[in-house]
């Protein structure tokens, strides 16, 4: 099964996005359909048991992280790989996707 860590600004914006990317999904690859996609993909949050998560949360569930199973993020310098600097939502992208590595 394949996980997708959906993060989203409220529950409202979870639903959009996961039945719009499924839509996708079942254009994109012929053999999906509507009663057969919950078996080959989950939508799950960055906490166990949550179906999305809240930008809102992040740094509290890194936080949790750090406490709870010794997570050690590397420091963000807040340059991208072509040495720009990246804003704040940048920044927060690039914390939760070390922390999807790290998970």
């Amino acid at each position: 099964m394949i996980e997708f860590v959906v993060i989203v600004e409220s529950g409202a914006d979870s639903r959009t996005a996961t039945k719009l990317a499924e839509r996708i999904l079942m254009e994109m690859v012929n053999w999906l359909e509507d009663d057969n996609i919950q078996y080959f993909f989950q939508w799950s949050g960055l906490e166990k048991q949550t179906q999305y998560s809240c930008w809102s949360n992040v740094n509290k569930i890194i936080d949790d992280a750090k406490e709870k199973l010794n997570y050690k993020p590397s420091r963000f310098l807040g340059h991208n790989s072509t040495n720009v600097p990246l804003k704040a939502d940048g920044a927060a992208a690039i914390k939760v996707i070390n922390l999807i590595r790290f998970l």
